[in-house]
């Protein structure tokens, strides 16, 4: 499912793999209830953006596998 966030309060994290790559760590409002997300960029320019904007709207593809666990709004992209 193509949703789109608009985000705030989100921090950047780093991984190392394949030279680096940047994602987020949010909390969302999600149908009533607050969920933490993270968000995986399609690509990496936009990584390259994030620490430009003191807001962002990303859409991506939400993957929701259930309360106990973390949203993941994969291939996102800065709108």
């Amino acid at each position: 499912m193509k949703v789109e966030f608009e985000l705030r309060d989100y921090k950047i994290k780093s991984t190392g793999v394949d030279g680096g790559h940047l994602y987020l760590s949010t909390n969302v409002d999600f149908k009533g209830n607050k969920r933490n997300m993270t968000v995986i960029f399609k690509n990496k320019s936009d990584e390259k953006r994030l620490a430009q904007l003191k807001s962002l709207k990303v859409k991506g593809h939400l993957q929701d596998e259930g309360s106990q666990f973390t949203l993941c709004l994969l291939e996102s992209e800065i709108i």
